[in-house]
């Protein structure tokens, strides 16, 4: 879905209405590959919750309140993610000195950031929300009973290879965050940290790409 989205959904939704690059992927990705991972992981979450209600789903979905461990785990995901995803860019600049991160569809247009923010927060919701529904909060329960206490390491590799169609200079600097975050997540059993720790990451290096940051 995730190839379908950017190989084939952003090239027509640019021709079609002739909009940016990056806004034809906020539309493209959200409707061809994160709207319809949330529908499958509520409709599968449902499938399986007994009796079949909102607590039972929430239950299935492991979708919790946090509480001040959870917060903790959070603050020191980041930490490590930030910590490791420096060392691969630094690794990987040393190497290859013009390295650049940002994938082609996220190049930004040179007026108009608002109207690009305003378009961003739908994408990121379904972003954020549908892969962590997904492979937090109903994949990674069914990996920790075929696995057990490696079901982290199997979702990690699944998660970072479902990026495969990004690129792969984009790929190599969320390797770190593609193992924290189930690694965290099955520790603590609870998706909202998963929620919690991808969103803050993937908003701070949205805004470090519209911004310029992530350009030097």
């Amino acid at each position: 879905m995730l190839w379908a989205a950017i190989d084939h959904g952003i090239p027509w939704i640019r021709h079609k209405w002739n909009l940016p690059l990056m806004m034809s992927w906020f539309i493209s990705g959200s409707i061809i590959a994160l709207i319809p991972m949330i529908l499958f992981a509520v409709s599968m979450g449902w499938r399986e919750s007994s009796p079949s209600n909102l607590q039972t789903l929430k239950a299935r979905l492991r979708i919790n309140r946090p509480n001040t461990a959870d917060a903790l785990w959070v603050f020191a995901g980041l930490l490590l993610i930030v910590f490791f995803t420096a060392v691969v860019f630094g690794i990987t600049r040393y190497f290859q000195p013009d390295f650049l991160p940002v994938p082609p569809f996220m190049e930004v247009p040179h007026s108009g950031l608002f109207w690009i923010f305003l378009t961003w927060i739908p994408l990121f919701i379904c972003n954020i929300i549908g892969e962590e529904l997904c492979w937090r909060g109903y994949v990674l329960p069914r990996q920790e009973a075929a696995f057990g206490r490696f079901a982290w390491l199997i979702n990690g590799t699944m998660w970072f290879l479902f990026h495969w169609s990004i690129g792969f200079g984009t790929m190599l600097l969320i390797l770190p965050i593609c193992f924290v975050v189930p690694a965290i997540v099955q520790r603590r059993q609870n998706t909202t940290v998963g929620i919690l720790i991808h969103g803050i990451f993937n908003a701070a290096g949205f805004i470090g790409t519209v911004t310029g940051l992530m350009q030097h």
